[in-house]
Parts: structure tokens; C-alpha cells; sequence
């Protein structure tokens, strides 16, 4: 019966403290949220960018203090300890490792450096580890966004010569293009 007992003490204590970790990570994630649209505001950009992640700033900015307030939690970046307690530790949540799932070498590799970061912050979480993680990571978004934005390149196939179709001042534009490929006539 004691047994018993202790086993479901045990399993209600690691719950708790399963969902205490849970809570403080999505707080976490909304402050890394928070502090991207900053940084990415302090970057520069074009006006729809900076709209948008003026937008992103200030939901995230909203959102965070509900969140701390949601969990109870003081500090964001402090959570539940997920090891031995030492005098003046301050402990974060472990953050899940981001997941394989191309098929493109190089993302793939680019994937596996944001994850040793992720791992390194998660042993040892300074503010260098933070900093290299944070890059590391972004470089995984960045080059997710490049490989959806890509489209198949046209493809250029000249029936005439530039000569026969080049302007005054040798002026190459879409009209002469146009003309080496047969869709319009020379001039």
C-alpha cells in the first residue's frame, strides 16, 4: 500500500512538474517572439516588414505579462528546475529540439546546428549559448522561407539574337528579352 502511494506521489509530483515546465516554455516562447520582432524592428526593412513586425511586437508584448500572470510566473526566462537545486542557479525550461523533416541537405545540417545550440542553452544557460541559439535557429526559419518562397526559374530560350533585337544604346530590357524569344518583333 505504501508502495503505491509513493508511485503516485512520485507520478503527481513529475506531472506537476511536467506542466510547470510547459507553462514557463510557452511564456518563453512568447518572449523569444517578443525579442525577434525587436531585433528584426532594430534591423530596418521595408515598410510592409516593419509593419509587420511592429504588429508581432505588440501582440507579443501584450500577450507575455498575461502569460506570467496566467502561470505565476516572475521571470520568464526562469522556470522550474529540471535537476539537482544549487544555491544561486537559475534554472530554464528545456526547449525541444527542432525536428528533421526535409529532405534538403543543407537545411538539414542547418537544422542539426540550431539543435546542438538548443542543447547547449539547455545544459548551460548563459548568454552566449542564448545568442548562438537564437542565430542558429533564425537561420533555420530564414532558409525555410527562402525554400517555400523559391519558384522554378523561367527559362530562357532565344529564337533571335540580341543583335537583331538590342536597342538604341544597347538598352536591355523586358521588351528585348521579349523579342529573343519570339514574342514580340524587332524594332
Amino acid at each position: 500500500m505504501k508502495r503505491i502511494i509513493t508511485l503516485s506521489i512520485a507520478a503527481l509530483i513529475a506531472n506537476i512538474l511536467m506542466i510547470n515546465t510547459a507553462n514557463a516554455n510557452e511564456c518563453w516562447r512568447i518572449e523569444r517572439q517578443l525579442n525577434e520582432a525587436e531585433y528584426r524592428l532594430r534591423q530596418g526593412g521595408n515598410q510592409s516588414y516593419m509593419k509587420m513586425w511592429q504588429k508581432s511586437r505588440d501582440h507579443n508584448a501584450e500577450e507575455l505579462p498575461k502569460c506570467l500572470k496566467r502561470f505565476g510566473i516572475s521571470n520568464p526566462s526562469i522556470s522550474v528546475a529540471n535537476g539537482s537545486g544549487a544555491a544561486n542557479h537559475q534554472y530554464y525550461a528545456n526547449e525541444a529540439l527542432v525536428p528533421i523533416d526535409t529532405n534538403n541537405p543543407q537545411l538539414q545540417q542547418v537544422i542539426k546546428t540550431c539543435n546542438y545550440w538548443i542543447q547547449q542553452h539547455n545544459q548551460n544557460a548563459d548568454e552566449n549559448n542564448r545568442v548562438m541559439r537564437n542565430t542558429a535557429c533564425e537561420n533555420v526559419n530564414r532558409m525555410r522561407r527562402e525554400l517555400s518562397n523559391d519558384k522554378p526559374q523561367e527559362q530562357f530560350t532565344p529564337v533571335r539574337s540580341l543583335k537583331e533585337c538590342a536597342k538604341p544604346n544597347n538598352v536591355f530590357d523586358n521588351e528585348v528579352k521579349e523579342c529573343m524569344q519570339g514574342l514580340r518583333e524587332p524594332k
